[in-house]
C-alpha cells in the first residue's frame, strides 16, 4: 500500500490491480478509480501478465476479468495469484451463467460484477473489505 500525508492525516490508497482486455472499459475503470483515490498498478490484459503484475506488485484487490485472450481465464489466472499472494478477488464478468458463477464463487470472492460496472459501484463493494 501507498501511504500519503494530507496536513497531519496519513491516508492509505489501497493498491488495486486491473485485469480487463477491453480497452475501452479498461481506460475508463482505470482513471475513475485511481479519480476515487485508488492506486491502480499497470493494466494486465492476459492471464500471464496478470499474474506477475500481482506477484511484483501485491495489489489488495484484484479486479478480474472472467474472459481473457490467451491461455487462461480469469478464474484460472485468479486461482494462481491466490496460490501466490495474500489478495482480494472481485470479478468483473459479461457472463451470467451459472456455470461461470459457480467457478466464480469456489474461489472465495468479495464478489461479481455482470459488466458494464462503473468505478463508483467498484468502491461501494470494496469499502469497508480491504
Amino acid at each position: 500500500m501507498n501511504d500519503k500525508n494530507y496536513g497531519d492525516e496519513l491516508v492509505s490508497k489501497k493498491k488495486v490491480l486491473l485485469v480487463e482486455d477491453e480497452v475501452i472499459t479498461a481506460s475508463s475503470l482505470k482513471m475513475g478509480l485511481e479519480e476515487l483515490g485508488f492506486d491502480v498498478c499497470p493494466l494486465a490484459t492476459r492471464g500471464d501478465k496478470a499474474v506477475s503484475i500481482a506477484l511484483d506488485q501485491k495489489p489488495d484487490v484484484v479486479l478480474m476479468d472472467v474472459n481473457l485472450p490467451g491461455g487462461m481465464n480469469g478464474i484460472e489466472t485468479a486461482q494462481k495469484i491466490l496460490n501466490e499472494i495474500n489478495t482480494q478477488i472481485l470479478f468483473l464478468t459479461g457472463y451470467h451463467d451459472d456455470d461461470v458463477i459457480a467457478r466464480i464463487m469456489a474461489l472465495d470472492p468479495l464478489g461479481y460484477f455482470v459488466k458494464p460496472i462503473s468505478a463508483e459501484r467498484i468502491k461501494e463493494a470494496l469499502d469497508g473489505k480491504l
